[in-house]
């Protein structure tokens, strides 16, 4: 294993090494409607509280709203970084203006583990989730992390990625007790590489390959956008295992306003 990949498997995270650039100033959207596509197996959606799967909400891809996901969670020192609190605390430091309101993974310690994070959040905003979840950035300090010949850096960068979400074998996700179905349908991987920035500070807490400058990435993750909630108290669920023994629960008690 290379030097600074942080392994937080499922539902939670998977991450890995370094990445470049930084996310629009204010991280907002490219058009004023959501969208979603159809779904392949008819005209009625997957889950009616959330964006179909490779879908635009906001005339954005889910891929690219979970790229700016990672950019913003980068961005953030370590003492307010939403990404390594798991009490909910952090959870509205450095949010975007727009439309969506970011619900990072956890950094799950492996084993059996439960995290409850309570969070209060502006009304009509819709709810951007990413459950397993492997980000992977170059360059590293390691000079053997680097493609085989004949390999593109995205290729490369993509292989990598991809065992977290791969190792899943089971979830699930609950929205105010009801089941959202085929979330293995939602998986969303960067088809190019993108840029992300990452503070500093995150070298020794999440990612030992962060510059603090721009750094090529790829994302690979489970991705979903639930529609904005009705005001008032709401309770997420998300329980994901994998082939390494995971089994981890986040729960998000929301209260929107």
């Amino acid at each position: 294993m290379r030097p600074g990949f942080a392994v937080g498997a499922l539902g939670f995270l998977a991450l890995a090494a370094c990445g470049s650039a930084a996310m629009d100033a204010t991280g907002s959207p490219q058009g004023p409607v959501a969208t979603s596509v159809v779904n392949t197996a008819g005209d009625t959606p997957r889950n009616p509280q959330a964006y179909e799967p490779h879908s635009r909400p906001f005339g954005t891809t889910l891929e690219r709203w979970s790229e700016r996901l990672w950019q913003w969670a980068y961005s953030v020192p370590t003492t307010t970084n939403p990404l390594l609190d798991t009490s909910g605390v952090d959870c509205a430091v450095a949010q975007p203006d727009g439309p969506v309101w970011f619900l990072p993974p956890v950094l799950g310690p492996g084993g059996t583990a439960s995290f409850t994070r309570t969070c209060t959040i502006p009304h009509d905003k819709a709810l951007l989730m990413l459950t397993s979840a492997v980000l992977n950035d170059y360059p590293c300090p390691d000079p053997s992390f680097q493609p085989a010949d004949g390999q593109t850096l995205y290729e490369f960068l993509l292989a990598g990625a991809q065992g977290g979400p791969n190792s899943l074998t089971a979830q699930s996700l609950s929205v105010d007790g009801v089941a959202l179905k085929h979330l293995f349908d939602y998986r969303e991987t960067s088809d190019d590489l993108f840029s992300v920035t990452g503070n500093l500070s995150l070298q020794s807490s999440l990612d030992g390959c962060i510059t603090g400058t721009a750094q090529r990435a790829v994302s690979d993750a489970f991705v979903v956008m639930l529609k904005p909630l009705a005001a008032g108290p709401h309770t997420l669920v998300y329980n994901a295992k994998d082939t390494h023994g995971t089994n981890l629960t986040l729960t998000y008690n929301l209260t929107v306003q």
